[in-house]
């Protein structure tokens, strides 16, 4: 194949049949073959296919529009270099550097031309500061390679594999990262924005100070994924795998996270405000000062959950188990909590103005100091339930079932009532 190149080189010399409308300079396509040394030189739309250029100096060379599909370049330096429009498919480039290099689209005429990587392998390669907007990387293999504070905009990433690869910093804004697999790669400070990472994998990926805001996650793999200071405002999560993950102190305002399992997440300090977490599976998950004003928990498993002074104003939690769960000093105020089940639950000193207990299951609950002033409780199971201290002026007990229930100190109750079941309004 070298030969082939340098007979093309030879006839193309001023002593050959020279073509003027070639855009590379023939003496240094036929330098490269010859030395693999070409740094600076001008090889746009150079026919470089399958060539075997391992370990080649071509750094700040234009290769713009040049064709490497199938070509070696493991361990070369093309750093700096021009590869806009490059087409690189099932290229190796393992190892190779490439930092500050531009993948851009490339501008003939009225046509784009995107770089082309798909199926490439650059395995430990070095893309820090690499220009690839609007690139195409479907399948390519970027496992272990630097790629922090790259721009990857709009990129197509889909079906890649990015195990351990390190993109801090990185621009992935509209990028399709449909079905890639990010296991334990590092997004610290990325850029995710209207970002599809439908399906992808993310197991113990970092995550922190990433902006994800609108991307889509759904039925995405992120187990102890660290997404600690992220924001992923209006994020599709539906149906994701989170077991583990952490969210402390990440914007999750009105991010839809319907049906997703987040098992011992850590919510502490996180704005979830207006989310959608109907149906989610919150079973220990932890949620201290975390605010979850007008979140729709319909359905929501939050058995053994931990919410110590959560803010849940407004919070739709019809249908929820809340068994054993610690809501503490948690504001609940207006919250709907139609059949809820709450059998265990720690309430002590919790906010409940307003809210909407009708039907609800609070067998053994603690509810000692709370606030219930106009809450509804109406056919409500407070058997065994500890009301001490609890402030209940405007309560409603209408058909709520009180044996075993303990009123000592309640603020506004009167016993003539709580014999028969109701608090007058």
């Amino acid at each position: 194949m070298i030969d082939k190149f340098l007979l093309l080189a030879a006839l193309l010399t001023p002593f050959g049949l020279a073509n003027p409308s070639l855009a590379f300079d023939p003496g240094d396509l036929d330098r490269l073959l010859a030395t693999q040394e070409c740094p600076e030189c001008d090889l746009q739309d150079a026919p470089l296919q399958q060539a075997q250029l391992q370990g080649a100096d071509l750094q700040g060379a234009n290769l713009a529009g040049a064709d490497l599909s199938g070509a070696s370049l493991e361990g070369a330096n093309l750093s700096g270099a021009e590869l806009s429009g490059v087409q690189l498919v099932f290229a190796r480039l393992n190892l190779a550097n490439l930092k500050s290099a531009n993948f851009g689209v490339r501008q003939q005429g009225e046509n784009k031309i995107p770089a082309n990587l798909d199926s490439a392998q650059l395995r430990g390669a070095n893309l820090n500061l690499a220009q690839l907007p609007g690139a195409s990387l479907r399948r390519a293999d970027l496992s272990d390679a630097n790629v922090s504070s790259a721009n990857l905009g709009g990129a197509n990433l889909s079906l890649a594999t990015l195990t351990k690869t390190d993109l801090t910093l990185s621009y992935l804004v509209s990028a399709d990262l449909r079905s890639a697999t990010l296991k334990t790669a590092n997004l610290s400070g990325a850029n995710l924005s209207n970002a599809k990472l439908n399906k992808a994998s993310l197991d113990v990926a970092i995550l922190d100070g990433a902006i994800l805001n609108g991307a889509d996650l759904s039925d995405g793999k992120l187990i102890d994924a660290n997404f600690a200071g992220a924001s992923l405002a209006n994020a599709n999560l539906t149906n994701a795998r989170l077991e583990g993950a952490g969210f402390s102190a990440a914007n999750l305002a009105g991010a839809n996270l319907t049906g997703a399992t987040l098992k011992n997440g850590g919510f502490n300090r996180a704005n979830l405000a207006g989310a959608n977490l109907s149906n989610a599976d919150l079973t220990n998950a932890k949620f201290a000062i975390a605010d979850l004003s007008n979140v729709n928990l319909t359905g929501a498993i939050l058995t053994f959950a931990y919410l110590h002074s959560a803010t849940l104003n407004n919070t739709i939690l019809n249908g929820a188990d809340l068994e054993k769960a610690n809501l503490r000093s948690a504001i609940l105020n207006g919250a709907s909590l139609i059949g809820a089940n709450l059998e265990d639950a720690n309430l002590i000193n919790t906010q409940l103005i307003g809210a909407n207990l009708t039907y609800t299951n609070l067998t053994g609950c603690d509810l000692r100091a709370s606030n219930l002033d106009n809450a509804n409780l109406s056919h409500a199971n407070l058997s065994n339930v500890r009301l001490e201290g609890a402030f209940m002026l405007h309560t409603n007990l209408n058909q709520a079932d009180l044996s075993q229930t303990n009123f000592k100190g309640a603020i506004g109750i009167d016993p003539h009532y709580v014999r028969s079941r109701t608090i007058p309004q």
